[in-house]
């Protein structure tokens, strides 16, 4: 017999304590939707594994965003992460009898809250105050995946021209392959799947204050973009 591993044994003792509910109540509970504190792609990282505000990485990024603007987009965030928070704890205290209605708005929220707090991670991650070119590990898969740095980076611009909040690049585990992606809205557009590498918020709230125009921001923005970061999205999810 093989041995067994320590999330098969938490899995049977969770399918035994389910048995044991459901034999004392006589109804499935509403499920506590959490994990393991040491697990997950952001564990021991601030933010949205725990479902805390992260700080900035940098206060200011000269030559990028100034400290005014990443202050102000920084408070947008944590106003996010309190609305996840809220939408959360509605959901835990939600009656079994609630109104669907009810319920399928506080889902919404959910999903809305939890894919604008981890996207406005990965952007503020994803900066750096100073340009460095791609490590080889990475600029490899570029090229295998995209072409070229410089031809990536001519579509990520048109992608993050057109959307309305993200630009993303991503990776799809299905596929094995990196695609560009842009979302009009935080529950709109997501590649079901797919690891977020590269993430750029095209929301005024993100450029406004220093940009007049978003062409000039999205071409600094390469600058300043943190590819050592990006070799760790990678290297954490790659399927070799």
């Amino acid at each position: 017999m093989g041995r067994v591993s320590r999330r098969e044994l938490l899995a049977a003792a969770a399918v035994a304590s389910a048995g044991i509910a459901l034999g004392v109540c006589g109804a499935a509970a509403v499920p506590k939707e959490s994990g393991l504190a040491s697990e997950g792609l952001l564990a021991g990282q601030a933010g949205f594994q725990p479902r805390t505000a992260m700080p900035l990485p940098y206060a200011e990024l000269p030559g990028f965003v100034s400290a005014a603007q990443l202050a102000a987009h920084h408070a947008e965030y944590v106003r996010l992460v309190a609305a996840l928070k809220a939408a959360e704890d509605a959901l835990a205290s939600l009656a079994d009898d609630a109104e669907p209605a009810r319920y399928a708005s506080l889902r919404r929220a959910q999903v809305s809250a939890a894919n604008a707090v981890l996207l406005h991670e990965f952007y503020f991650r994803n900066l750096a105050p100073h340009a460095a070119p791609p490590p080889r590990y990475i600029e490899g898969h570029v090229r295998e995946h995209m072409g070229s740095v410089e031809r990536w980076q001519a579509d990520f611009t048109r992608a993050a021209l057109a959307a309305q909040r993200w630009a993303v690049l991503v990776y799809d585990p299905y596929d094995d392959r990196w695609h560009d992606a842009i979302m009009n809205g935080d529950d709109d557009g997501v590649w079901l799947g797919a690891n977020p590498l590269v993430v750029c918020d095209v929301s005024e709230h993100a450029y406004a204050h220093d940009y007049a125009h978003r062409e000039e921001y999205v071409a600094k923005f390469f600058q300043h973009l943190d590819w050592e970061e990006v070799a760790r999205r990678y290297k954490r999810v790659d399927r070799m």
